[in-house]
């Protein structure tokens, strides 16, 4: 396995599996401890993070994204004066969160690498406008273990109920900040990827069919792929948090990335604060061993 401690991430959460698995603790153990009421303090906290998500993404007016999932259950807990099912959407956002930790801890180890370029996130990014190249390197990535189990749940086993358009979108980022920033070889990129177990082993099978596809093959890098048409401003998923169009600094130093990181590192810790003390989870099932926050 590969040695990802070269890369600016917290060292307790080099030592987890970070893509969220059915089986994991903190997820599987829900049922439980949804019977336990929360404090009203947790409640708040719980309240506040949700509505800061929902600004986050056009608010309760779903004609201006796909993640209606979300935003129904808001918008009618709003109307019927119900209290939100607070349960569900943590879980969602929980889920959501360490997939897109998950992806950024494999896109920092990628550029300390010196196998991508951090200009490609730069430019504002369009998940669902997947070009060509994009869509060749997002299947790519969806032959590893921990995105293809993922892809082939049944609906009704899936983890938690709130699913909308989100499914791929940290995955989808990824290939676009590949396609966009790869310095050198897309086929050594898939090697430091499946030695590093990020998304888990490559599966030999996947990527063999993949291969014998005709659309397989190179790209050129480009900076501006997958950016939006026109000036309209893109409207991201409910709790997506994957930096992009970040303001160019002078120069990619060491520390100009680090500063991109450390913000993106803040967001997924206060999620995680949220989740842990709304369901009271123990230090053995779910650790806030910050120690890298900045």
């Amino acid at each position: 396995m590969a040695d990802l401690s070269n890369t600016p991430l917290p060292t307790y959460r080099l030592r987890r599996l970070e893509w969220p698995v059915v089986d994991d603790r903190c997820f599987h153990d829900l049922a439980n401890r949804a019977a336990q009421e929360a404090t009203p303090d947790a409640k708040v906290l719980a309240d506040g993070l949700i509505d800061a998500e929902l600004v986050k993404c056009g608010g309760f007016d779903d004609s201006l994204h796909e993640d209606r999932g979300i935003t129904n259950k808001l918008a009618s807990s709003q109307v019927m004066k119900r209290p939100r099912k607070q349960v569900a959407l943590l879980h969602a956002l929980y889920w959501r969160a360490r997939q897109q930790s998950a992806v950024w801890r494999l896109f920092c180890y990628l550029v300390a690498l010196s196998l991508l370029d951090p200009k490609a996130l730069e430019a504002p990014v369009e998940l669902h406008r997947l070009t060509h190249a994009v869509r060749n390197v997002w299947q790519q990535l969806c032959c590893f273990q921990l995105p293809f189990n993922e892809d082939n749940l049944d609906w009704e086993d899936h983890p938690y109920e709130l699913w909308g358009s989100y499914q791929f979108s940290a995955i989808r980022w990824l290939a676009i900040m590949i396609v966009r920033g790869c310095i050198g070889d897309m086929a050594e990129v898939m090697k430091v990827i499946a030695d590093s177990r990020c998304l888990g082993s490559l599966s030999e099978e996947a990527y063999d069919a993949y291969l014998a596809r005709p659309t397989s093959g190179c790209f050129t890098s480009n900076l501006n792929e997958s950016k939006p048409l026109g000036e309209d401003e893109v409207i991201p998923p409910f709790e997506f948090y994957l930096p992009n169009n970040v303001p160019p600094p002078r120069e990619w130093t060491k520390e100009a990335f680090e500063q991109v990181h450390y913000k993106f590192i803040r967001e997924f810790n206060h999620i995680e604060r949220v989740y842990k003390g709304y369901f009271n989870f123990p230090d053995d099932v779910l650790s806030l061993e910050i120690d890298e926050e900045r």
